[in-house]
């Protein structure tokens, strides 16, 4: 487990990368929007400093509500400071 700071508004993916975050969970499906299979987060705390589900996302996330899609989500919505709980590569869990 490791503690990281993100600056509200930062892309979710590209600040776990910037950080040092591997992404590769080969056991996923390519995502929709950016192709990586490494776009699954689970969030455990702190869902409302992420900006809303669009519409495509949340259908996508119907059969798992905790889990989004990191090359679509901004850490920090509406300024909000916060700590956010999550796991990357899901299936390698």
């Amino acid at each position: 487990m490791k503690e990281l700071e993100f600056l509200a508004g930062q892309n979710l993916k590209r600040a776990l990368q910037n950080r040092g975050i591997v992404l590769d969970d080969p056991g996923n499906p390519r995502c929709d929007y950016c192709g990586s299979n490494a776009c699954y987060v689970s969030i455990f705390k702190g869902k409302q400093l992420l900006n809303p589900m669009g519409q495509t996302e949340e259908k996508l996330m119907e059969r798992n509500p905790n889990c989004r899609l990191s090359c679509k989500t901004t850490v920090g919505y509406a300024m909000q400071e916060g700590d956010l709980k999550l796991k990357v590569n899901l299936s390698q869990w």
